[in-house]
């Protein structure tokens, strides 16, 4: 049975160790985010390369590409959204 002392110091150690697990899914979403921005920044600089290579890349400075990547990486997100917790 629990003393009277380590049940007062249960709850703030609950408290702290949530906040350590919330913490610890913020870090991981923002890797997450920045590998995504990363391969994102990849593709369209290979993209905007390929589209030159094939003279396609047209007036609009290349956003077209871009839209259709961001199309496609609002896909995946709703197909891998995390729960850490």
């Amino acid at each position: 049975m629990l003393s009277e002392k380590e049940a007062q110091q249960l709850p703030s150690t609950v408290i702290e160790d949530f906040k350590k697990s919330f913490a610890f899914k913020i870090i991981i979403e923002d890797h997450i985010q920045e590998a995504r921005n990363h391969i994102y920044d990849i593709e369209v600089k290979a993209l905007e390369a390929e589209f030159m290579d094939e003279g396609f890349i047209k007036d609009s400075g290349g956003e077209e590409v871009e839209s259709e990547l961001q199309k496609i990486f609002a896909l995946e997100e709703d197909e891998d959204d995390l729960e850490i917790l």
